[in-house]
């Protein structure tokens, strides 16, 4: 069975930073801390993390991309943790972005256009 729909791609040097998404009203503070981008798709992101974030945590993510003026706001949830091989970093986290569309917990459609051009230019 396949698990993955989006395919995966990696942009050197691309770096993610998040906050826990508020429950109702509020904000949150992003992280001062910056990981490392392992691969990404349409879907989501894997990164390496020193923080064992909980599954099912929902984030605010922002993906600073070499070269891009932008660093898009996107809705995400934890989907797995993992210790990484390596010493670098602890953990390999992998989060799922929220579905596209219009809505409270949705993200907005030109992020997935974002990401799109995104995965064509590294065809």
């Amino acid at each position: 069975m396949k698990k993955r729909s989006c395919k995966r791609f990696s942009i050197p040097g691309t770096i993610i930073y998040y906050k826990n998404k508020p429950r109702f009203f509020g904000r949150s503070k992003y992280t001062d801390d910056y990981y490392p981008v392992i691969n990404m798709s349409r879907g989501g992101v894997n990164f390496l993390c020193d923080q064992r974030l909980a599954v099912g945590a929902r984030l605010i993510v922002k993906v600073n991309i070499p070269g891009m003026q932008i660093e898009p706001e996107i809705i995400a949830d934890v989907k797995w943790i993992s210790k990484n091989p390596e010493q670098s970093y602890r953990y390999q986290t992998g989060i799922a972005f929220s579905s596209y569309g219009n809505g409270r917990n949705k993200n907005s459609m030109e992020i997935l256009s974002f990401l799109r051009e995104l995965e064509r230019g590294t065809q």
